[in-house]
């Protein structure tokens, strides 16, 4: 049986209201297609996330809430639908639980953020002159690709695993970085290992440096050559050229003016030296060159004054180990009861022989003060020869501990405006009169009240940044039996 006409009519309106819905439902106007969601991997801090949202076009921005009390995140979102990437890009910024939301929706995620590792290196140059201090940095980076800069401390310890010092970390330069230096002397040749730990904090694991190592010698250099500074035509002399690490194998050619006055001499046990005669008077200049097996090279050069007189007076070195070397008429400390051993060295490489006036005693090159203390007058005197005339320099010796003092730049304690930064040492004053770095620390206030900041400059400056009282000490060691420890204490409140 055929439909009526009446029929068709209707069925062909039915078709045409359901094709009609059809394309209705196909382009819905403002409203999430299915079920809003939510997701994201787990990661740790400083590195870029994706939140990915799937079928949230009502959503404007996601909320980021840490559960650890941290401040959250709001970022903005575009929704596919009107063009943009369903995606949004995250820098967790601390650890543990967070949760994720989606605005205007139910939608709701869950993750856990960890801590980032590091890599802690110490950076010393690879030579320093004796004497000389010498910057030396700690840099703490985030393994790549956090962008945290790690905070907390770094300590440093010699190759023997004592502690030199420990310092607070500052931002530093590069992308998730951190560092931190000081100014180190060298108190004779040799070489010195340094290694830095560490200490992590909530966000980034601690971690050790690898050892470094570095060389210290009387030019600052490889090598140094040791020629007197005056001599006299005919009379011979040793140069001597010394290396650090005192392991360098090779050779050395030295020079007069340039010109060669030696075969290759071999390096032993860090050393080379040539006996020479000066040719002809003037100013002059020796130096050495030298080959290592492994093929690097260098060399050095010194000026001297050759004379056609008679011998210039030899000179001594007398130094006490621990303090450093005696000057001619100088005044120098020794407490009662204790003695002291000094090495000596002159020019013609003749022995130093010690007599005394006073209390003390002296055997060979040992001093020895009595227990009632006292005032000694010490001859350091040395026969010449090898072109050298014979001399005689006098010192002074007095019963007792020398006082350390210190030139700074911090102000008396007072009262102080917040915000304020107080140069508490300025460039160059870093030691006390006995050669003693001073180490900065606050007792009272770190952190809430002030912090210390150490620029590049080599100076050392407070920060007042919140108000209360904040107490800082500046200390040095002492030297046993030579000078007592060196103290400072300044109290600022805002």
């Amino acid at each position: 049986m055929y439909p009526s006409r009446r029929d068709r009519g209707f069925k062909a309106l039915a078709v045409g209201a359901l094709v009609a819905g059809s394309l209705a439902l196909a382009s819905p106007a403002n409203a999430d297609i299915g079920s809003c969601s939510v997701s994201t991997p787990g990661g740790t801090v400083g590195v870029m996330q994706q939140i990915q949202l799937f079928s949230c076009s009502d959503a404007s921005s996601v909320v980021v809430t840490y559960n650890n009390g941290t401040a959250g995140q709001t970022l903005n979102f575009i929704p596919g639908g009107a063009g943009g990437s369903e995606a949004v890009n995250w820098t967790p910024t601390s650890t543990g639980g967070v949760q994720i939301s989606a605005s205007g929706t139910a939608a709701t995620a869950s993750t856990n953020i960890g801590q980032t590792g590091t890599f802690t290196t110490v950076s010393a140059p690879n030579t320093a002159q004796v004497g000389v201090a010498t910057k030396i940095t700690v840099t703490v980076q985030s393994n790549s690709p956090s962008a945290y800069a790690p905070t907390g401390t770094v300590t440093v310890k010699d190759g023997q695993g004592n502690v030199i010092r420990t310092m607070g970390l500052a931002t530093g330069p590069g992308t998730g970085q951190s560092y931190a230096y000081w100014w180190f002397t060298a108190p004779s040749s040799g070489n010195y290992v340094f290694q830095a730990t560490y200490s992590g904090d909530a966000n980034a694991i601690s971690s050790n440096s690898p050892q470094d190592v570095m060389y210290a010698s009387p030019s600052g250099n490889t090598i140094t050559l040791t020629a007197p500074g005056t001599m006299t035509v005919g009379v011979p002399v040793t140069l001597v050229a010394s290396f650090v690490p005192a392991t360098i194998q090779g050779s050395v050619g030295f020079t007069y003016n340039g010109a060669p006055i030696s075969a290759s001499v071999p390096i032993v046990n860090g050393q080379a030296s040539f006996t020479w005669s000066p040719p002809a008077p003037g100013a002059a200049k020796v130096g050495a060159n030298y080959m290592t097996n492994g093929g690097a090279s260098g060399s050095t050069s010194d000026n001297v004054t050759i004379v056609a007189g008679p011998a210039q007076n030899d000179a001594i070195t007398l130094t006490q180990p621990g303090f450093g070397t005696w000057s001619p008429n100088g005044t120098y400390s020794l407490p009662g009861a204790t003695s002291t051993t000094m090495t000596a060295s002159t020019l013609s490489g003749a022995p130093v022989t010690l007599t005394e006036t006073g209390p003390c005693t002296v055997s060979g090159l040992t001093i020895t003060m009595p227990p009632g203390g006292g005032q000694c007058n010490i001859q350091a005197k040395s026969a010449g020869g090898n072109g050298y005339g014979p001399v005689t320099y006098g010192y002074t010796v007095t019963g007792g501990v020398g006082q350390q003092t210190a030139t700074i730049s911090a102000p008396l304690s007072g009262k102080v405006n917040k915000g304020r930064t107080i140069i508490l040492e300025a460039p160059g004053q870093s030691d006390t009169n006995a050669g003693q770095n001073i180490n900065w620390t606050i007792t009272q206030g770190k952190g809430k009240v002030c912090k210390l900041i150490y620029p590049n400059d080599g100076s050392v400056n407070l920060k007042m940044s919140g108000r209360g009282t904040c107490t800082v000490q500046g200390s040095a060691p002492g030297i046993p039996n030579q000078w007592a420890p060196y103290q400072v204490t300044r109290s600022y409140r805002t």
